[in-house]
């Protein structure tokens, strides 16, 4: 019964509206973890129409997934990779990402023995997950530019903090760009340091030292901060996951009653108690247990108790408010088995407020939805506005 609905026209106009302010960089399209959760290889399909020359995912098999289902642009592989799997990278053209001497080595062995590897040398500018420092760049770009089979595409780092901290963003910034003025002739055409967030929050700045934006969690409307997300509105992106299900039981519980395991919510006087066909084996937080809201009639219902592995229970409030046969607010009727119920996207809360609720980010919603929740896409024709 729990369902996303993926508007590929909301992602078809954030990419165009993204790709407007990254100019005159070209975009590279993050579709990663399945492209959020929203399908990757659908993702990936309408960024290729939407004019994206580049995509970038985190390990080989989400490349290879890619590749069998026809995509040929360069893909960008963003995991340090393991000696075993870069001959997959040779055979599949992937960009490898390299941000150590012992990737450096195992890629020029690679390439002489299974064919030519393209790299993006990552530099740690103050992420401190995976890069050269920048004192050992040059050694490093000098090693393998002199390796045959051996290409240096790009030279990129990761901004920590550019959903928040701006002053610590700008810092790496600068280290950034006084590494690429140091370099001269030895940098690569290409150096990426903006992902999303970078471009909306700081477009002027990271225009200088980037020919590549990396855009991510923001070509589906999402943001990963409070900060990030009023930027993101005014920029004009817009959502594209709405997760929903059904109401399947409605009860009456008593004042003093409890719902739920551990009996951590108790009725304060009798309730109307909706239960809802969604859980956390479906990838619904069990952080949302008495935190989170659901919607139902275009209002927002509180959850009640503990979120369970295939349900949950919503407190649709005294019974005379909401009991069958009795009217919603606004005349909307009465709230009925089989009706709809939304955990974020129009018509309940905003997927932001829902992960602030979880303690967590829109990211995790998305990218944390089960197999067994039904997808379902829809599209606008790719000419549209």
């Amino acid at each position: 019964m729990i369902r996303a609905d993926i508007d590929l026209g909301a992602i078809r106009h954030n990419a165009r509206t993204l790709a407007r302010l990254a100019a005159p960089a070209a975009l590279l399209g993050v579709v990663k973890a399945d492209a959020y959760g929203h399908g990757a290889e659908q993702v990936a399909n309408v960024l290729v129409e939407e004019g994206v020359q580049q995509l970038a995912v985190a390990t080989v098999g989400e490349a290879v997934q890619l590749r069998e289902a026809g995509v040929t642009v360069p893909i960008l592989v963003f995991a340090a990779p393991l000696a075993e799997s870069l001959a997959a990278y040779a055979r599949l053209e992937l960009g490898v990402t390299v941000s150590s001497p012992e990737v450096a080595e195992a890629v020029v062995e690679a390439a002489r023995v299974h064919g030519p590897l393209a790299c993006h040398v990552k530099v740690d500018t103050g992420m401190h997950r995976l890069g050269f420092s920048p004192e050992a760049v040059p050694e490093a770009l000098r090693y393998l530019a002199e390796a045959p089979g051996v290409s240096v595409d790009a030279l990129w780092t990761h901004l920590a903090t550019a959903d928040g901290d701006l002053d610590y963003a700008r810092e790496q910034l600068r280290a950034f760009s006084a590494l690429v003025d140091r370099l001269g002739p030895l940098a690569p055409l290409t150096v990426h340091v903006a992902n999303g967030p970078a471009l909306i929050r700081l477009t002027h700045e990271v225009a200088r030292p980037s020919t590549l934006i990396r855009a991510g969690g923001v070509l589906y409307g999402l943001s990963s901060s409070g900060d990030l997300a009023p930027e993101a509105d005014a920029a004009g992106l817009k959502p594209a996951m709405r997760l929903s299900t059904r109401v399947v039981h409605l009860q009456t519980v008593e004042a003093g009653e409890s719902v739920s395991y551990g009996r951590a919510w108790v009725a304060p006087e009798a309730r109307r108690i909706a239960t809802l066909a969604a859980g956390y084996a479906d990838g619904v937080p069990r952080a949302l247990s008495s935190s989170g809201h659901v919607g139902i009639g275009g209002r927002l219902y509180p959850i009640a108790g503990r979120v369970c592995m295939d349900m949950l229970m919503v407190d649709l409030g005294p019974p005379q408010a909401s009991a069958p046969g009795t009217e919603r607010p606004h005349g909307s009727g009465a709230i009925r088995v089989g009706d709809e119920a939304v955990l974020f996207g129009p018509g309940g809360p905003d997927i932001l407020r829902q992960a602030d609720a979880a303690g967590t980010i829109s990211y995790d919603l998305t990218c944390g939805l089960a197999p067994r929740v039904a997808r379902t896409w829809r599209d606008g024709a790719p000419g549209g506005p």
